[in-house]
């Protein structure tokens, strides 16, 4: 149990690529321990191909007209 716990703390903190070369897994696997670890990146990637906000108002005050 303890080296569970041990492995999906390690993947919470590092990237998944970094784990997977590191202990010689599939990233497909480290990806896993992230996801139950809690630190899924999806909501990260979402916030990143937002556009700049200032965009964002622009874009809300054309829609608007």
């Amino acid at each position: 149990m303890a080296r569970n716990t041990a492995l999906v703390e390690l993947a919470s903190e590092l990237p998944a690529v970094v784990v997977s070369r590191l202990l010689g897994v599939h990233q497909n696997t480290a990806d896993a321990w992230k996801r139950i670890g809690g630190q899924d990146n999806a909501y990260a990637a979402e916030v990143a191909s937002r556009p700049p906000a200032r965009l964002q108002a622009r874009l809300a005050c054309v829609g608007r007209r």
